[in-house]
């Protein structure tokens, strides 16, 4: 994306060994080089700008704390987004919900008028189609057409394979370049399909939404169309009809400070206790498979509590339900014992003082 600092991943693989060095000049490193696609990536991701900055905070501060985790440097990039990602769920999951999408929040830099579309007809249907879109597919096009990750570092991010990347964004790509097509060519594809000159023979002023669908519909059919639509229409370029949202300046000296001073080393610990497993990987483990884990768990638990249970009926069957002479129930440890009608408490049953 224009406007945001051009980081080669070899530059990636020395910052994380930077990081892993505790290299004092590494946490301002790592901001200049990803603060400002991460505030924007987590803008879309939560509603209020205070807790996106506090995302990418938390974010930044947890590859500091936790740089020897990653098990490949060469995958900084989809490293610090996903720690991003994670940071941004939680916060979702704390207000309930993926928040709808709506327009970045200016910030404190001045966007460049050429990395926006004149346009604002188009400018607004991106913003309904993105709007429009499942949030997962929605995601893919922001990650890897917005800010430029391959389908490997997606999937890294998102937690998925990189097969289930290149199909969502797919969908996603042709989603938001026919909507936009159906606009572009009713103003410049006339002279070249008939069909389409006369179904917007007519039209004045902006495409109503239903002629949109219709358009969008033929142009997915028709074959010159389609050529036009290759020619006139791209998902890079219209993702630039959404400005970018920068983060405020104070962001880049609190993830400094918190990073190198003394006295935020509570904070920082605090920070990444806060950030859940990691995978082998160093990744964020996606919370499906957290509770996947939890199951298998509880699936040990009632097993070694059905045996327990099969041994004890099985004492009742050999000698009934009057214990054997010479044996009496011991005590839980920390707590009463169990005992059934007509026998004495044992010491943990009574009250202290008794």
């Amino acid at each position: 994306m224009p406007g945001w600092p051009n980081t080669g991943r070899s530059d990636d693989h020395l910052l994380a060994e930077a990081l892993r060095r505790a290299d004092a000049h590494a946490p301002a490193d790592l901001y200049d080089a990803y603060g400002e696609r991460l505030y924007d990536y987590a803008c879309s991701q939560l509603p209020r700008p205070e807790a996106a900055a506090e995302a990418v905070h938390d974010a930044l501060v947890t590859a500091h704390e936790a740089a020897d985790r990653l098990g490949d440097s060469r995958r900084l990039r989809a490293w610090v987004y996903a720690l991003t990602r994670h940071q941004c769920a939680a916060r979702s999951r704390r207000r309930g919900g993926t928040p709808p999408l709506s327009a970045p929040v200016p910030g404190d830099h001045d966007d460049d008028p050429e990395d926006e579309i004149d346009d604002p007809e188009l400018a607004d249907l991106v913003f309904e189609v993105l709007g429009e879109l499942a949030p997962g597919e929605r995601e893919v096009l922001e990650l890897a057409v917005r800010h430029a990750l391959d389908d490997a570092e997606a999937a890294a991010v998102l937690g998925l394979t990189t097969r289930q990347i290149g199909a969502g964004l797919g969908r996603a790509r042709d989603l938001l370049e026919l909507a936009a097509a159906a606009v572009v060519l009713a103003r410049v594809g006339r002279a070249h399909c008939p069909d389409l000159s006369a179904m917007v023979d007519s039209l004045e002023g902006p495409l109503p939404p239903l002629l949109r669908k219709r358009l969008s519909a033929h142009i997915g059919d028709c074959e010159v169309c389609h050529e036009l639509r290759h020619r006139h229409v791209s998902a890079e370029r219209l993702l630039e009809a959404v400005p970018i949202a920068y983060p405020p300046l104070s962001l880049r000296r609190r993830v400094i400070d918190t990073c190198v001073s003394p006295d935020r080393e509570q904070t920082r610990e605090a920070i990444a206790k806060r950030t859940e497993r990691l995978d082998k990987a160093g990744f964020p483990m996606p919370a499906e498979r957290r509770s996947r884990r939890r199951p298998r768990r509880l699936t040990a638990l009632v097993i070694a509590a059905s045996c327990v249970l099969a041994a004890v009926s099985a004492v009742v069957v050999v000698y009934g339900t009057a214990e054997p002479a010479g044996v009496r129930a011991a005590p839980a440890p920390g707590g009463p014992s169990v005992f059934t009608p007509g026998t004495e408490p044992t010491t943990a049953d009574q009250a202290p003082g008794d």
